[in-house]
């Protein structure tokens, strides 16, 4: 396991621990895998050696390595399949939340479980809601210093051996607080608490021999002591620990994707066809290759990002990035591993095919990867925002060249012509694009009611055409062919390259 340079020594010196700890106890996890057992002895020497308090402060018990750390953790355990799986849970069920919203007497209480192993498990995805977070209908009410919870939650992984469940419940049915997402909160039920029982275990496409299963709450009482953050809260709570829960979750594959290439190359280095060993084949060592720069680039990018995490930033989009890229990755170096390997690796005898497995459920747990798309879209995109040029017609050469300068337009006086004008003169550098209002304002300098107002009037006499959003307010305008023609002669919107003479062709 490649070590970052950005890391602290006590990060180093834990990996190599922890590299060394999970090397020995890889026969372990295949015997576990091959006898469907939960490997309840593995887990219990990570709960022994404090792995589980990797990103929990030295005050409650814990390693305090960061995400930095739980990421090392979750990397690592993932070679021992199940055992890298339930780590990750536990993370997610609660740790970022009880750092950043309980209570100084819930820390001490829950963050020192955590860090001596207690095994957790997030409960969000119901019959109801699943990449719509929002919608649950596990309710909870109040009830003097209690709180009632009633409903169901499912795909829950760790079911059944975590003994902590971070459960978030609806608290509200008003449309108006639910508009302003106020009507979600936050407990932890503990197991054995009455009402709450183990309905059903799924079997899943991977995660072999780990629990993943459906909970049913039957008027489960937990005092107010169980609720984290405000009531309301919830969303909010949800929201905050997702850069944390994405990530772990994303580096658990990592791991298993390095045995992976490990293998696939011990493995070609000893099988013969035609004569030669397969890794001769250089299909077989370009696919390969591929297989190592998608590890090296999802590593990189998941560790950037738990440095960001750890230097108090809110890297929404590389903790999107790191969840795509490393489970993305994982599905293709599998089925690229597998393609190599041929028949071999259809079989279980060889982990290729477990990767897939892993893989594919990894691009939907932790938000489905269309999600992470999503998010990468609507947040990464704004940064992209800040075009500070334009392309402009340069006078000198006639061609569209870009631009920094204002334009020629600011500090002039701003009629409805002199806004066609600009309107036309656009659709020569961009035929086929509208101007924001934003774009005229900044060409024009004039405030935006003074725009809005000029597009208004221009728009009602039939010489720009509009673009607006669901309220009816104008976000774009452009000149129709009329006020193209309206603003400046057919002969100003021409433009030939100098190898093209229409004259020659009677035009």
């Amino acid at each position: 396991m490649e070590i970052f340079p950005w890391w602290t020594d006590e990060q180093k010196k834990f990996t190599v621990e922890l590299q060394s700890f999970v090397t020995q106890n890889i026969p372990k996890a295949e015997k576990a895998f091959w006898a469907r057992a939960f490997p309840m002895e593995i887990v219990r020497e990570v709960q022994k050696r404090g792995y589980f308090g990797a990103a929990v402060p030295k005050k409650y018990g814990g390693l305090e390595l960061g995400a930095t750390g739980a990421c090392i953790a979750a990397e690592q355990l993932g070679r021992l399949y199940a055992v890298g799986h339930v780590f990750v849970v536990s993370q997610l069920g609660g740790t970022h939340q009880l750092l950043h919203f309980g209570t100084e007497e819930q820390k001490e209480e829950w963050l020192t479980k955590i860090a001596k192993g207690q095994l957790g498990a997030v409960c969000i995805t119901e019959p109801f809601a699943g990449s719509d977070a929002a919608s649950v209908w596990t309710t909870a009410r109040k009830e003097g210093d209690e709180w009632v919870i009633m409903g169901k939650k499912r795909y829950i992984t760790g079911a059944g051996p975590a003994d902590r469940y971070f459960v978030y419940t609806k608290t509200s049915n008003d449309p108006e607080v639910i508009g302003k997402y106020g009507h979600l909160t936050a407990f932890i039920v503990e197991k054995g608490t009455p009402g709450f029982s183990l309905e059903k275990i799924n079997e899943l496409i991977g995660f072999d021999n780990v629990p993943n299963g459906y909970l049913n709450f039957d008027d489960v009482r937990v005092p107010d002591f169980n609720r984290i953050g405000d009531v309301g809260a919830g969303w909010a709570i949800m929201t905050s620990g997702l850069n944390f829960e994405r990530l772990v979750a994303s580096a658990v594959v990592g791991g298993g994707l390095e045995d992976i290439i490990r293998m696939v190359i011990y493995y070609t280095n000893r099988r013969v066809q035609f004569n030669q060993q397969t890794n001769r084949f250089v299909n077989n060592q370009f696919k390969i290759a591929d297989m190592i720069t998608m590890n090296k680039l999802a590593r990189i990018v998941t560790y950037y990002t738990a440095m960001l995490l750890d230097n108090g930033q809110n890297p929404a989009v590389e903790a999107s990035i790191a969840k795509l890229l490393n489970t993305d990755y994982a599905v293709q170096t599998g089925l690229d591993a597998v393609q190599i390997v041929a028949g071999d690796g259809l079989t279980k005898f060889y982990p290729m095919e477990r990767l897939v497995r892993e893989g594919k459920i990894g691009q939907i747990v932790a938000g489905t990867n269309e999600v992470q798309k999503l998010i990468i879209y609507r947040m990464g995109a704004l940064s992209y925002l800040d075009m500070p040029y334009r392309l402009r017609m340069d006078p000198d050469l006639d061609v569209p060249v870009l631009s920094l300068d204002d334009g020629p337009w600011k500090g002039k006086k701003i009629t409805e012509d002199v806004m066609l004008k600009i309107l036309a003169e656009d659709y020569r550098t961009n035929p086929g694009l509208y101007m924001t209002v934003e774009d005229l304002e900044k060409e024009t300098g004039l405030e935006k009611g003074k725009v809005l107002e000029l597009v208004a009037s221009l728009e009602k006499k039939n010489l720009v055409a509009t673009f607006k959003d669901r309220r009816g307010n104008v976000i774009m305008a452009k000149a129709n062919y009329e006020g193209l023609r309206t603003a400046y002669p057919a002969e100003h919107y021409r433009w030939f390259p100098d190898w093209f003479d229409p004259e020659e062709l009677g035009f």
